[in-house]
């Protein structure tokens, strides 16, 4: 069913359902009054729930900035075992080659 946890949401009471610990909704919260505050020294509107609109929206693209950045790191990971595969094979291809020539040679 999940824990109910209180959480302070830009001077808001909020209660939330979770299966999440306490310590990581806290820092959600955290991060998400940070940059309401930054917002709001920024001057960029004087609408509460418009400054807490911008903040999430900032999270939101700082999300799906860090989701594409790990989809490219994970693409290039997979690159690179591919090209590791390939080594390997080529390096055993000419390994067994060498055996080859030497087993030739020494007859």
């Amino acid at each position: 069913m999940g824990n109910r946890i209180d959480v302070n949401i830009a001077g808001y009471a909020l209660t939330v359902r979770t299966e999440r610990s306490e310590e990581h909704m806290v820092r959600l919260a955290e991060t998400l009054n940070g940059r309401v505050r930054e917002i709001q020294k920024q001057g960029g509107t004087a609408n509460y729930l418009n400054t807490i609109m911008l903040a999430a929206m900032e999270l939101a693209d700082e999300v799906l900035t860090f989701e594409e950045r790990f989809r490219e790191v994970r693409e290039q990971v997979e690159a690179l075992r591919r090209e590791r595969e390939d080594l390997k094979t080529r390096l055993d291809r000419k390994s067994r080659d060498l055996l080859a020539t030497l087993d030739n040679a020494l007859k």
